[in-house]
Protein backbone atom coordinates (compact mmCIF):
# COMPACT_ATOMS: atom_id res chain seq x y z
CA UNK A 1 0.00 0.00 0.00
CA UNK A 2 2.89 2.25 0.97
CA UNK A 3 4.23 1.75 -2.90
CA UNK A 4 1.21 2.86 -4.32
CA UNK A 5 1.06 5.96 -2.33
CA UNK A 6 4.40 6.68 -3.38
CA UNK A 7 4.00 5.70 -6.76
CA UNK A 8 1.50 8.30 -7.21
CA UNK A 9 2.55 11.10 -5.43
CA UNK A 10 5.66 10.76 -7.30
CA UNK A 11 3.47 10.83 -10.44
CA UNK A 12 1.64 13.88 -9.34
CA UNK A 13 4.26 15.87 -8.53
CA UNK A 14 6.14 15.38 -11.98
CA UNK A 15 3.19 16.06 -13.90
CA UNK A 16 2.54 19.20 -11.29
CA UNK A 17 5.60 20.06 -12.01
CA UNK A 18 6.36 20.10 -16.00
CA UNK A 19 5.89 23.68 -17.51
CA UNK A 20 3.21 24.92 -19.95
CA UNK A 21 3.85 26.10 -23.20
CA UNK A 22 2.93 29.70 -21.87
CA UNK A 23 5.40 29.47 -18.86
CA UNK A 24 8.20 27.40 -20.99
CA UNK A 25 8.17 30.65 -23.60
CA UNK A 26 8.10 33.03 -20.91
CA UNK A 27 11.62 31.85 -19.10
CA UNK A 28 13.29 30.68 -21.74
CA UNK A 29 12.63 34.55 -23.76
CA UNK A 30 11.88 36.76 -20.75
CA UNK A 31 15.41 38.24 -20.15
CA UNK A 32 14.93 39.42 -23.86
CA UNK A 33 11.17 40.16 -24.64
CA UNK A 34 8.93 41.53 -22.13
CA UNK A 35 5.96 39.03 -21.62
CA UNK A 36 4.36 41.62 -18.81
CA UNK A 37 0.81 42.56 -18.55
CA UNK A 38 0.26 40.55 -21.55
CA UNK A 39 -2.35 37.72 -22.36
CA UNK A 40 -0.10 35.17 -23.69
CA UNK A 41 -1.93 32.29 -26.48
CA UNK A 42 -1.85 29.32 -24.30
CA UNK A 43 -2.31 26.87 -27.38
CA UNK A 44 0.71 28.54 -29.22
CA UNK A 45 2.76 31.15 -27.44
CA UNK A 46 4.97 31.79 -30.19
CA UNK A 47 2.31 33.63 -31.82
CA UNK A 48 2.62 35.82 -28.91
CA UNK A 49 6.48 35.61 -29.10
CA UNK A 50 6.33 37.17 -32.51
CA UNK A 51 3.72 39.81 -32.02
CA UNK A 52 5.91 40.91 -28.50
CA UNK A 53 9.11 41.18 -30.81
CA UNK A 54 8.09 43.00 -33.37
CA UNK A 55 7.00 45.51 -30.77
CA UNK A 56 9.94 45.27 -28.61
CA UNK A 57 12.85 44.67 -31.00
CA UNK A 58 15.25 47.32 -32.16
CA UNK A 59 15.37 45.89 -35.71
CA UNK A 60 13.46 43.52 -37.76
CA UNK A 61 14.88 42.01 -40.87
CA UNK A 62 12.80 39.43 -42.96
CA UNK A 63 15.40 36.42 -43.47
CA UNK A 64 15.94 34.27 -47.23
CA UNK A 65 18.07 32.53 -48.70
CA UNK A 66 19.15 35.65 -50.76
CA UNK A 67 19.89 37.93 -48.21
CA UNK A 68 21.27 35.47 -45.54
CA UNK A 69 25.03 36.30 -45.29
CA UNK A 70 23.63 40.06 -45.36
CA UNK A 71 21.18 39.94 -42.20
CA UNK A 72 23.21 37.88 -40.39
CA UNK A 73 26.22 40.19 -40.37
CA UNK A 74 23.88 42.85 -38.84
CA UNK A 75 22.71 40.31 -36.91
CA UNK A 76 25.83 40.01 -35.35
CA UNK A 77 25.71 43.46 -34.21
CA UNK A 78 23.10 43.06 -31.56
CA UNK A 79 23.31 41.34 -28.15
CA UNK A 80 20.12 38.95 -28.93
CA UNK A 81 18.91 37.91 -32.06
CA UNK A 82 15.71 35.71 -32.24
CA UNK A 83 14.44 34.28 -35.16
CA UNK A 84 10.89 33.13 -35.52
CA UNK A 85 9.32 30.88 -38.56
CA UNK A 86 6.13 31.57 -39.41
CA UNK A 87 3.98 30.80 -35.89
CA UNK A 88 5.35 27.09 -35.20
CA UNK A 89 9.14 28.29 -34.80
CA UNK A 90 10.99 30.72 -32.32
CA UNK A 91 15.00 30.51 -32.00
CA UNK A 92 17.61 32.39 -30.00
CA UNK A 93 20.66 32.36 -31.44
CA UNK A 94 23.46 31.36 -28.85
CA UNK A 95 26.85 31.46 -30.67
CA UNK A 96 27.83 33.27 -33.41
CA UNK A 97 31.34 31.37 -33.36
CA UNK A 98 30.25 28.17 -33.17
CA UNK A 99 28.71 27.97 -36.89
CA UNK A 100 28.59 25.23 -39.12
CA UNK A 101 28.57 25.79 -43.43
CA UNK A 102 24.86 24.90 -44.78
CA UNK A 103 24.78 24.14 -48.08
CA UNK A 104 21.34 25.05 -48.58
CA UNK A 105 21.69 28.46 -46.81
CA UNK A 106 25.12 28.76 -48.57
CA UNK A 107 26.45 30.41 -45.02
CA UNK A 108 28.09 29.54 -41.89
CA UNK A 109 24.98 29.07 -39.71
CA UNK A 110 25.46 29.54 -35.95
CA UNK A 111 24.32 27.37 -32.81
CA UNK A 112 20.96 28.27 -31.17
CA UNK A 113 18.11 26.90 -28.83
CA UNK A 114 15.13 27.43 -29.50
CA UNK A 115 11.29 25.52 -29.63
CA UNK A 116 9.21 24.16 -32.34
CA UNK A 117 5.60 24.21 -32.03
CA UNK A 118 3.93 20.09 -32.08
CA UNK A 119 1.47 19.08 -29.71
CA UNK A 120 3.33 20.92 -27.70
CA UNK A 121 6.86 22.77 -27.91
CA UNK A 122 9.59 20.40 -28.58
CA UNK A 123 13.03 21.95 -27.23
CA UNK A 124 15.87 21.83 -29.99
CA UNK A 125 19.24 22.93 -29.16
CA UNK A 126 21.38 22.74 -32.76
CA UNK A 127 22.84 25.00 -35.74
CA UNK A 128 19.85 26.84 -36.20
CA UNK A 129 19.82 25.56 -40.23
CA UNK A 130 18.25 22.17 -38.14
CA UNK A 131 15.77 24.31 -36.49
CA UNK A 132 14.40 26.68 -39.15
CA UNK A 133 14.39 24.64 -41.68
CA UNK A 134 15.59 24.94 -45.61
CA UNK A 135 15.28 28.55 -47.53
CA UNK A 136 11.90 28.05 -48.82
CA UNK A 137 8.49 30.08 -49.04
CA UNK A 138 7.83 30.36 -45.22
CA UNK A 139 7.76 33.71 -43.60
CA UNK A 140 11.39 34.17 -41.40
CA UNK A 141 11.78 36.98 -39.27
CA UNK A 142 14.86 37.87 -37.25
CA UNK A 143 13.84 40.20 -34.21
CA UNK A 144 17.29 42.04 -32.81
CA UNK A 145 17.81 43.27 -29.59
CA UNK A 146 20.18 45.22 -27.54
Amino acid sequence: MKKIFLTLFLSVSVVSGAQTNTETVKSFFGEIVSFQNVDVNEHNPIITLDELATEQADTTLALTGDNVSKTFDKAMEYTNAIIVVENHTAVLVKDWENCRQSGAWGVCMPYGEGYVKRAALVNLQDYINNIIGIPDGQERKVYLFN
